[in-house]
């Protein structure tokens, strides 16, 4: 094994499920949001739509894999690994014959597969920092990075912190330049949020802990980033968050896909970044933060515009 090389991420590309609704159309959505909210007005939460997979989630992972290598112009046979991150809720669903029959359907003929979880909505974050690990290994030249989550009965997709909706999201991991570099990544553990016993001092001491780590790699604050992808919580749940890890409100772009598609698990920061990069454009010499937070985790990624 080598020293980690330069990496690029680039081709993102996000799927979302083809039936568009409203929380509003959750069959008995009022007593759900009663149970959860405390009274909240759910109108002031940042959520507009939603999107549900209409089929199964093997038709939408090789969808959007495959638009990250149409767009990467990388034939499947040259693709040497991939990686599926996912909610720990969503890896018991998954078929056990799931990763052969992604890899069937899109020809990746010489691919070793594996998959990351049990880190909740952080799981595409530690994935990131595997795949940047595999590509140390100079017989690697081509990782894809999947993440997918979605919700299956309309009742868990209305919760106190997040309305969930159904998407998946891929990128190329190569050596060199992408859309972005990786400059730095890291992911802390609550056991207080483990066990559903997390305070906001655990919280905030997780979320600083792991910023301090990849931003401090290259003496770097959290108001040095340009941009904040984060997790696509309500509103005021991701700017207290935000704010508790020192991150300015202005920093984070969430807004437009959490209205569009709610809270997609670990895929949110890379629907973020890729939507970021549609409205503004990511740019040469700046820095952006994926970040993601979940109960007992929190993961960020330090990334450059190439």
């Amino acid at each position: 094994m080598t020293p980690h090389p330069t990496i690029g991420l680039g081709s993102f590309a996000c799927t979302f499920g083809a039936l568009e609704r409203k929380a509003q159309d959750i069959p008995d959505f009022e007593r759900l949001w009663q149970e959860q909210s405390s009274d909240a007005d759910f109108a002031t939460m940042g959520c507009g739509t939603f999107r549900a997979f209409a089929g199964p989630v093997e038709d939408h992972v090789v969808e959007t894999v495959r638009a990250t290598l149409r767009d990467a112009s990388v034939r499947p046979a040259d693709v040497d690994r991939v990686v599926f991150a996912t909610s720990d809720a969503r890896l018991a669903s998954l078929r056990p014959d799931f990763a052969a029959e992604v890899l069937g359907a899109l020809g990746l003929v010489h691919c070793v597969p594996v998959v990351l979880s049990f880190q909740q909505c952080c799981s595409s974050l530690a994935a990131l920092r595997h795949a940047r690990d595999l590509l140390a290994d100079e017989e690697v030249r081509n990782v894809v990075l999947v993440s997918l989550d979605y919700t299956p009965d309309d009742a868990d997709r209305v919760r106190s912190f997040a309305l969930f909706g159904d998407a998946v999201a891929s990128c190329l991991l190569t050596r060199g330049d992408g859309l972005v570099r990786l400059l730095s990544s890291a992911v802390g553990v609550d056991h207080a949020g483990l066990r559903g016993q997390d305070s906001f001092l655990s919280r905030q001491q997780v979320a600083q802990t792991a910023l301090a780590a990849a931003l401090g790699a290259h003496d770097l604050v959290p108001g040095d980033v340009t941009k904040v992808f984060p997790t696509n919580l309500y509103r005021p749940v991701a700017l207290f968050n935000a704010t508790i890890a020192g991150i300015g409100r202005e920093q984070l772009h969430f807004s437009g896909p959490l209205e569009h598609y709610g809270h997609c698990g670990n895929s949110d920061w890379m629907i973020n970044l890729a939507d970021y990069h549609d409205q503004v454009g990511i740019r040469p010499d700046e820095t952006y933060l994926a970040l993601s937070s979940a109960p007992g985790f929190f993961a960020c990624g330090l990334l450059a515009g190439a």
